[in-house]
């Protein structure tokens, strides 16, 4: 189980033990999620390759042909309003970039 992915969240204290990725929970168009997408999941990578607090990060599970679901992660920097193509890459290099605290 991800345990080092800040938007994965269970609750195991009820009978019916609850898991969910709250970063996939909030897009709508989202196909459903399944614990076993967490093993391919590019966002822990991203999180722990770029600790930017200007990264603000969507994500949703999509499929291609009905089959082996995935998850697609698009990323902004929330100070030049603009998409990051590759969010492991966006490192300390940029002069907007800030330290999570």
């Amino acid at each position: 189980m991800p345990t080092t992915c800040r938007f994965y969240y269970e609750d195991s204290h009820r009978r019916s033990p609850k898991r969910e990725c709250r970063l996939i929970q909030r897009s709508p168009a989202s196909k459903p999620w399944h614990d076993r997408l967490c093993s391919k999941c590019p966002v822990p990578e991203i999180l722990e390759t770029n600790p930017c607090a200007n990264l603000a990060l969507e994500a949703e599970v999509i499929s291609r042909w009905r089959l082996f679901p995935r998850v697609s992660v698009f990323a902004v920097c929330t100070v030049k309003l603009d998409q990051i193509r590759d969010a492991t890459g966006c490192r300390e290099g940029c002069a907007q970039f800030q330290t999570l605290l």
